[in-house]
């Protein structure tokens, strides 16, 4: 009587456990980083493919928290938590976690809410795939399409678009804007006499002083056109901005280049396309005193 009641048992518990050595299995070929965390994003489970993407064992994870390996902390995961909540799931969700010694790896993410048997919530799922080589060719090629190729400089149309931003920040944030346009005098001649390659060495040189002159992470320079440049330069009033121009001016004429510039600025100015023409105006009346 017994035998006949055990054997469906064994039967079932044999088939149980060939189920979840295959669901392990499968988590443990997947090169994603699956992870569970309890409600207060304490990890639970930490996958293989989990360790190799972050580089921390599970072993190390035990008593860590999510909010540890995003680059944003607390408030992204927050943020992670509060679309949970609000739509029960997440599918590609951008984010950006940090690796061991720093590394900084870009994933997407799709999680959902963990559930036990009687439908509560007893904690979070959430599998992240690495798209850091995605996310770095694509910005690699954004950066090719508003880049010069020959002075790697920001391109003319990167120009339009970030004169339209920059003038709106300036008066919604009511600071002022100094736009600059220059010109290479004689560059016509040095094409002419010497050649285009050391055309293109004079264009790349000034670039140079150009990039070095201005504050990184502040002020934008473009090249306008063949030997036409411009610069947008956010917070310096007209004053200010003929400061800075007038030592780049004195810096290239001791590498022996000679330009022409012009400032216009907001305020006075309200009205970009104005903005542009008044700078245009200055730059060709410096070139013309200069001849």
């Amino acid at each position: 009587m017994n035998e006949l009641i055990d054997a469906p048992l064994i039967h079932l518990s044999s088939d149980f456990i060939r189920a979840k050595e295959y669901l392990e299995a499968i988590i443990s070929s997947s090169p994603d980083a699956i992870c569970t965390t309890d409600m207060s994003g304490k990890f639970i489970y930490f996958s293989p493919g989990a360790e190799e993407m972050i580089g921390f064992k599970a072993g190390e994870m035990g008593n860590r928290y999510a909010r540890e390996i995003y680059q944003g902390g607390i408030l992204e995961a927050k943020k992670i938590m509060r679309l949970l909540t609000e739509n029960g799931k997440i599918k590609n969700h951008q984010t950006i976690l940090k690796g061991k010694n720093g590394r900084i790896i870009y994933a997407s993410l799709a999680a959902s809410m963990l559930r036990d048997r009687r439908g509560d919530i007893i904690g979070t799922l959430g599998i992240f795939k690495d798209i850091s080589d995605r996310v770095r060719l694509e910005r690699k090629l954004e950066d090719l399409s508003r880049t010069d190729n020959l002075t790697g400089l920001f391109n003319r149309r990167h120009f339009d678009q970030s004169l339209k931003q920059e003038w709106a920040r300036a008066r919604r944030q009511n600071y002022p804007l100094s736009l600059v346009l220059m010109d290479l005098n004689e560059f016509k001649l040095i094409n002419d006499s010497k050649g285009h390659k050391a055309g293109d060495r004079f264009l790349k040189s000034f670039s140079a002083i150009l990039r070095d002159s201005l504050r990184r992470e502040e002020d934008m320079v473009f090249r306008y056109g063949g030997d036409e440049f411009t610069a947008i330069l956010p917070g310096l009033t007209h004053e200010k901005a003929a400061a800075v121009m007038s030592r780049i001016w004195t810096r290239a004429k001791k590498s022996q280049i000679s330009f022409s510039y012009g400032i216009a600025g907001t305020p006075p100015i309200h009205h970009i396309a104005r903005l542009i023409r008044a700078a245009d105006t200055a730059m060709y009346r410096m070139k013309k005193s200069l001849r």
